[in-house]
């Protein structure tokens, strides 16, 4: 697939359609240049990037005001965000360690914590601890 650019209105499709996915957040026209050579080192990702200047609202979801930036999504999932530049290479071995996750016990874990957070969350609220306990005075 082509390289491509992303902005706020399509990127939540863009991420649900790929099954993987590298964002590249960049700051000038110059840094889009690698894109050509991303898709042909790795053919099997979609390869997309969004200049902060023209799209500050979707670079602002990640955090990023004026600086560049690398993220990459596996089966809707980010696997990987840092700030700064990232070369071919350094794309390429990221995308070669992300290929060897296996995706099913990642979401496992998402799942768990996201459990772990929710019962942390009803633990320490007392609005929900004195309405659980109203409903059943046993416990």
């Amino acid at each position: 697939m082509s390289p491509c650019t992303t902005s706020a209105a399509d990127f939540d499709a863009l991420v649900e359609t790929s099954e993987t996915l590298i964002v590249r957040f960049v700051t000038s026209e110059t840094e889009t240049g690698q894109d050509q050579l991303l898709a042909s080192v790795i053919p099997s990702a979609v390869i997309a990037h969004c200049d902060v200047h023209q799209e500050p609202e979707l670079a602002q979801r990640f955090g990023l005001v004026n600086e560049s930036a690398l993220l990459i999504f596996r089966q809707r999932i980010i696997l990987y965000f840092e700030k700064g530049a990232h070369d071919v290479d350094r794309v390429a071995y990221l995308m070669q360690q992300i290929s060897m996750l296996d995706m099913d016990k990642i979401r496992e874990n998402i799942e768990k914590e996201k459990a772990a957070e929710a019962l942390h969350l009803r633990r320490a609220c007392p609005i929900s601890r004195a309405k659980l306990m109203a409903n059943n005075p046993s416990t």
